[in-house]
């Protein structure tokens, strides 16, 4: 090949496109078919990768992605993003929509407009660990389910208001005042009080 040949097959290798053909996670590596040529392992681009912040966002086979090869040696490569496809196309049509949608269709939305945060799990779970977590809201909080349990202790620090009824499995006090041991003496009506005759 020529030298001419040989700069314009380089340059033409810079930045190739190509689908994911195989992963290792163990590694974080993946090959990638590009226009008929299978790319050796290769890293891909994440967000964060130091000791303060790192991120796991793995490629998935069959994604469009496209690749960085320094010198146009695609052996030195690097996956620095993914491309839509017709297969797999953009998740939203609206700028002000953040969306992060998950194969059993969990998502995660930002609407910027309407300012809400929305988390769709259908089926699955939320876990949230901490040591201590606090939710503020302006107007209201509306736990929307059959059955809300606590298996602590439930502090009240304001009026508890109670549209339904309330079923204690063990006491209910006001005060130092138990309901469950507190007994009322029966009391009939007060007798008319009878003046003394003169």
């Amino acid at each position: 090949m020529s030298a001419s040949g040989e700069h314009d097959r380089l340059t033409g290798n810079l930045i190739m496109f190509g689908v994911i053909a195989a992963l290792d996670e163990q590694q974080a590596r993946v090959r990638v078919n590009a226009d008929g040529l299978l790319t050796d392992w290769l890293p891909w681009i994440e967000r964060r990768a130091g000791s303060v912040v790192r991120t796991w966002l793995v490629p998935e086979i069959g994604e469009q992605v496209v690749i960085a090869c320094p010198y146009g040696d695609p052996a030195q490569g690097v996956v620095i993003g993914s491309v839509y496809q017709n297969a797999y196309p953009a998740p939203a049509d609206r700028k002000a929509i953040h969306r992060t949608i998950y194969g059993d269709g969990t998502s995660i939305e930002y609407d910027l407009e309407a300012t809400a945060l929305t988390l769709n799990v259908g089926r699955g779970s939320v876990v949230i660990n901490c040591a201590q977590a606090t939710a503020r809201a302006i107007d209201s909080i509306t736990l929307d389910s059959p059955e809300v349990r606590i298996t602590g202790t439930a502090r009240v620090d304001a009026d508890l208001n109670v549209a339904g009824d309330a079923t204690a499995g063990r006491d209910v006090k006001g005060g130092s005042i138990s309901l469950k041991s507190h007994h009322h003496t029966a009391q009939g009506p007060t007798a008319p009080t009878i003046p003394a005759e003169p």
